[in-house]
């Protein structure tokens, strides 16, 4: 029996779309040829793409020496040779995916095969609506039917993950969403303990707080909500030995990890806990990648496609934020990635609205993390800002 061999075209700004056609047809075929744009970009597509599909597929064929040309796209004569010289000796051409290479390029190849191959699939993808379509009469789109994880996507850029947050009891996942349904109470509380705690979010653990209830009480916090608030706290041991003495509030903080927690983790947790409700593919948190400083707070994927979560709490909202927000997603997509900054602020300036709306980003304020779901499953699907 032949080989059943798929050729796919890489160019454009992202290897998603690539990727996502070959995974969909992947048990289908035995071996995969690339045509590449000429920028040495997509050389290092190609092998990124190529080193994600073998770990799903070991024994899947792709001989760098034959089965990968590259050609300047807008020279037809030059592709339609190109596709030729691929496919000598190809009794099957199963698939073709023609995503995101320039007109003349897709053109050139789509006039090769459809001469040569009367059985061939010719397809594109749509990321947005994570969709392949057939560039058939009569043949309707379907959706993606593989899935990718986290790691496999950072891959498929040349990066590797080196480190990311884990946790495995799920009450701080309950006290994060007990956070977020009492927002308004616990902006102000937990803004009192950083400022006691002195700057930065990590303090010498464990330690004692010992914070005068008037510093609770002149931002308009009832005693009895104080109270609830730190019994909560407690429940889940997040802090201990708990007391109100002479409207003297006195606590203990165990661990940097629990300071962490209440200086602003607890946010990244929330996400993270909202993003798994959404059976996506895969979801991690805290992610650090190499030759990268900083982290992704959150990183969600579904049908290959990514969406990238930065949180913040407390502090007032800058535009350096979206900046740093932005330089993520360029190493891992660009627009193809969709961005997501969330505050625990109730109002965000309309200045800072505007320069998010220029950066493709979509905020999600403290008063809408109760939706978390619901914003993060339809970014997803339906982003606000097309991938692109």
């Amino acid at each position: 029996m032949s080989e059943r061999i798929m050729l796919v075209l890489i160019g454009g700004r992202s290897g998603v779309p690539a990727i996502a056609g070959v995974l969909q047809f992947l048990d289908q075929v035995d071996r995969i040829k690339f045509l590449l744009c000429i920028e040495e970009q997509y050389l290092q597509f190609q092998k990124n793409i190529e080193k994600v599909i073998k770990q799903e597929r070991k024994n899947l064929v792709c001989d760098n020496e034959t089965d990968v040309i590259s050609v300047d796209p807008n020279k037809f004569d030059e592709v339609y040779i190109a596709a030729q010289k691929l496919c000598q000796g190809v009794e099957q051409l199963k698939y073709v995916n023609l995503s995101t290479v320039p007109q003349s390029m897709a053109f050139s190849v789509y006039s090769y095969v459809q001469e040569k191959y009367k059985d061939v699939l010719v397809f594109t993808v749509n990321t947005d609506q994570s969709q392949i379509i057939p560039l058939v009469f009569g043949k309707q789109p379907v959706a993606f039917n593989k899935q990718l994880t986290v790691e496999n996507y950072v891959a498929m850029y040349g990066f590797n993950i080196f480190k990311k947050k884990l946790f495995h009891e799920s009450n701080i996942e309950i006290i994060a969403r007990y956070i977020v349904e009492n927002i308004d109470i616990s902006r102000k509380v937990l803004s009192v303990i950083r400022s006691n705690a002195g700057s930065g979010n990590s303090i010498k653990a464990p330690r004692g707080f010992r914070i005068h209830a008037e510093d609770f009480t002149k931002l308009r916090i009832l005693n009895s909500e104080l109270e609830t608030f730190f019994k909560q706290l407690e429940v889940y041991s997040i802090i201990h030995k708990f007391e109100i003495l002479n409207n003297i509030i006195k606590f203990r903080i165990e661990t940097k990890e629990n300071y962490a927690f209440l200086a602003g983790d607890w946010l990244e947790v929330f996400v993270y806990s909202s993003a798994k409700q959404c059976s996506f593919d895969s979801v991690e948190m805290g992610v650090e990648i190499d030759n990268y400083r900083g982290e992704i707070d959150v990183f969600c994927l579904n049908s290959a496609n990514a969406m990238i979560c930065e949180c913040k709490t407390g502090g007032k909202l800058d535009a350096d934020d979206l900046s740093v927000l932005s330089s993520k997603a360029e190493k891992l997509g660009g627009n193809y990635c969709v961005k997501l900054f969330i505050t625990s602020e109730g109002v965000v300036g309309e200045e800072f609205l505007n320069k998010a709306r220029n950066n493709r980003v979509v905020v999600v304020s403290g008063n809408e993390l109760i939706r978390m779901s619901n914003i993060l499953g339809k970014e997803m699907q339906s982003p606000t800002y097309p991938r692109r």
